[in-house]
């Protein structure tokens, strides 16, 4: 289980905590967030950081989503967002 990967999406309260964790805890973790000053403290713990549309199947292909074992979808405000990344992700 050491070995899969983890994707997060949206670092809200939730999905922060989540990827920090993750992260502490040696998994291999791709996180992203349409906010910058999210990745702040992560930056310097995780080299797979990406700024972009959750809701664009490409761009989350690119960034290796597509090569994650499970992916945490923590977009808590934009329901359509929401489910569109679920279905980009699918």
């Amino acid at each position: 289980m050491n070995n899969q990967t983890f994707g997060v999406i949206g670092l809200g309260n939730f999905g922060y905590y989540i990827a920090r964790d993750l992260i502490l805890d040696g998994r291999k973790v791709i996180i992203d967030d349409k906010n910058e000053e999210a990745f702040k403290e992560l930056k310097d713990l995780n080299e797979n950081s990406f700024i972009l549309d959750s809701t664009d199947k490409n761009a989350l292909k690119e960034a290796g989503f597509g090569d994650t074992d499970v992916v945490i979808v923590s977009i808590g405000e934009n329901i359509e967002s929401r489910t569109l990344t679920f279905m980009a992700l699918k």
